[in-house]
């Protein structure tokens, strides 16, 4: 798939978000950290607002209560379901004999302090050092990050590096938490923000 191509499903996805989450702003290429120019601020391929990058004059509780309040509201849990679904069946293709499935509740309250609700990077296929950086984003900026496979090698990356990460867990070496972080297949977006505009 050409550059044009992914560009054009990214834009696409993000009017679809935005007709979801039209009470916040989505954006893409959305820079993390606006206040600081002196800390590596990852750029998130599509992001869902409210955005706590320091642009605004706000405490950080009041994001953490927001997003909160967020998860809790029927469409927006509903569509997250959905999501969740969807990942627990690409996990259980791929490569999950690590990976640790967290319950549905336990998605929606972990990273309480994020930047934004939704991160999503967007990979098509990249190597899996630039995948594990793309989770490490999404999960770590997003209330709920979120790896949308463009390509089966994209989907498998993911699958893979969670697995790694889920192994570097069960054997006691430094890990990461990404128990807020879902794997998604362009075609299963897609399907996803379509149905449920309608």
């Amino acid at each position: 798939m050409n550059k044009i191509e992914l560009n054009e499903y990214q834009n696409r996805i993000r009017e679809l978000l935005q007709s979801k989450f039209d009470k916040h702003q989505v954006k893409s290429e959305w820079i993390s950290f606006m206040s600081d120019i002196n800390q590596y601020s990852p750029r998130v391929d599509i992001a869902v607002g409210p955005f706590n990058d320091g642009s605004e004059e706000r405490d950080i509780e009041d994001y953490i209560s927001e997003y909160n309040e967020m998860v809790e509201q029927n469409n927006i849990k509903s569509f997250l379901k959905i999501l969740y679904f969807f990942h627990v069946k690409n996990i259980r293709v791929g490569y999950s004999n690590n990976i640790i499935i967290p319950n549905f509740d336990t998605l929606l309250t972990n990273n309480q302090n994020a930047r934004c609700f939704l991160a999503i990077e967007i990979e098509n296929r990249n190597g899996n050092k630039h995948i594990m950086g793309s989770i490490l984003n999404a999960a770590s900026l997003g209330k709920i990050g979120i790896g949308l496979a463009y390509s089966p090698n994209a989907l498998r990356s993911f699958t893979r590096t969670l697995d790694y990460l889920g192994f570097l867990n069960t054997v006691k070496k430094n890990a990461y938490d990404t128990s807020n972080f879902l794997v998604i297949t362009k075609d299963q977006m897609e399907l996803i923000l379509s149905n449920q505009q309608q």
